[in-house]
């Protein structure tokens, strides 16, 4: 069984986007999973695919890009992408130091 996520948002700069982390019991490690350019972090392949992550005891964070949140369909330009990807992973990573 899957683990259950936890919804929550990430700030960077001016911008919030949304996220989902779940943790198994005792994860080897965590995988930050971000969408392509046509659908959201909620589509079911990535949702299938972190389940399965976490079935492997993984965890997960799943996030959506703030061009996502804002429902816009053409990507954020590099230095906001990075930024958002930056976050997701300095957020990670804290959850995973919550953790233990």
């Amino acid at each position: 069984m899957p683990a259950a996520d936890q919804q929550f948002t990430v700030t960077v700069g001016d911008t919030t986007f949304s996220a989902a982390y779940a943790r198994p019991a005792d994860p080897t490690a965590t995988v930050v999973v971000a969408h392509g350019a046509g659908a959201g972090m909620d589509h079911p392949f990535l949702r299938g695919f972190t389940d399965a992550l976490n079935g492997l005891g993984l965890a997960t964070l799943r996030f959506n890009f703030p061009y996502r949140e804002a429902g816009r369909k053409f990507p954020d330009r590099p230095p906001a992408a990075i930024a958002a990807w930056r976050a997701a992973m300095d957020t990670a990573r804290a959850r995973g130091r919550c953790e233990r």
